[in-house]
């Protein structure tokens, strides 16, 4: 298990988890940068990679107990290093795909802390809407600049 405490905060955007992330570092007990970190897709990744080694996969066949817990234990080890900079009981880490990795985060920190934020899709929508209304003199990689609010 994890010694540091991670409260993983996901939802959806413009739903409030940027707020509530610096209101959770408010807490003497709990250190939050107050952003998205991430470590979410850095352990995807590192899954991908270590599932495409074929070193590993040899020792898989070996001996998989063994294997598997040191993986477990790697990963355990990187999360625990990736906050290591703080003394605080708890740490906050946001990412919206920390949602998609459940089972992951099941396994690899069992007792886990996950605080989902939600908002009706409508109020998202217009949130986003009123966001790039102050860029209209801006495209961005979706090229969808030039098009109607009802169009994007």
């Amino acid at each position: 298990m994890l010694e540091q405490g991670l409260i993983y905060v996901t939802g959806l955007p413009r739903a409030g988890s940027t707020l509530l992330c610096q209101l959770l570092g408010q807490h003497p007990d709990i250190y939050s940068t107050g952003h998205s970190s991430p470590l979410c897709h850095t352990l995807d990744k590192l899954r991908a990679t270590l599932s495409d080694d074929p070193f590993l996969l040899a020792q898989l066949d070996v001996d998989f107990e063994l294997v598997y817990t040191r993986l477990l234990n790697a990963y355990r080890g990187f999360m625990a290093g990736w906050f290591a900079e703080t003394g605080q009981a708890w740490a906050v880490d946001k990412n919206r795909g920390w949602l998609g990795m459940i089972e992951t985060l099941d396994q690899l920190d069992p007792d886990f802390k996950m605080l989902v934020c939600v908002r009706e899709l409508s109020q998202v929508y217009g949130s986003i809407e009123a966001q790039h209304q102050k860029t209209l003199l801006l495209d961005f990689p979706d090229h969808l600049a030039g098009h109607s609010r009802y169009a994007r």
